[in-house]
């Protein structure tokens, strides 16, 4: 008698379990057609807010850099021409890398056609700079880079960065690797050599 009182006192508390369960999942999926709606319309409203005044489609912004021209001395800052609406043409480039140095004459007939004020196609609105120091297998010194920009006789900007890190931080990382900047966006860019016409269409396309 015993056995069989203790089974009914386990099923019965087993049905008790059940019932206990069986509310809470009734109470759930009242609680979730009731609030579940109105929440996913919230969601759907911030995000519609959110993406429609807060956040900035189109081109990455281009980091800011501070540096010393390593054949001069003179400091430069991107403050001082990324957001005055010119094209800005950033290189990273390494002394010892061949095909930096086949890009230097193209570069250089760059420079001649849109920097020289002698040229039909001169801009006050478009400047140059080359930068190096980023560390690949090796690293350039400062005077490497301009022993390079005397070598090959270039007239622009070559910059040294001590950190190592700007290249990176354009999400570079092989020689030689190109920006165009406007407006503080990066609106073009490529990693390895550019023959002249390629090049200056797409100077032309954001000049």
């Amino acid at each position: 008698m015993g056995s069989k009182r203790k089974r009914k006192l386990q099923t019965k508390a087993a049905r008790q379990v059940d019932t206990r369960m069986q509310a809470r999942r009734d109470a759930f999926n009242d609680n979730l057609w009731r609030y579940g709606p109105p929440i996913v319309v919230l969601l759907i409203i911030t995000g519609v807010i959110y993406f429609g005044f807060f956040y900035e489609l189109g081109d990455p912004k281009a980091k800011s850099w501070e540096l010393d021209e390593a054949q001069t001395g003179v400091t430069y800052s991107s403050d001082d021409y990324y957001g005055t609406g010119d094209l800005i043409f950033v290189e990273f480039f390494h002394s010892d890398c061949p095909h930096c140095q086949s890009q230097a004459p193209v570069l250089a007939d760059i420079y001649d056609n849109y920097m020289d004020a002698e040229s039909v196609n001169y801009s006050s609105s478009f400047h140059m700079f080359s930068i190096g120091g980023y560390k690949l297998s090796s690293s350039d010194s400062k005077s490497d880079i301009a022993q390079f920009k005397f070598e090959y006789g270039l007239e622009w900007p070559h910059l040294y960065d001590p950190s190592g890190e700007l290249m990176r931080d354009y999400n570079f990382q092989s020689y030689p690797s190109m920006a165009l900047v406007k407006n503080n966006d990066i609106v073009y860019y490529h990693s390895g050599g550019l023959t002249y016409e390629q090049l200056s269409k797409e100077i032309e396309t954001y000049l």
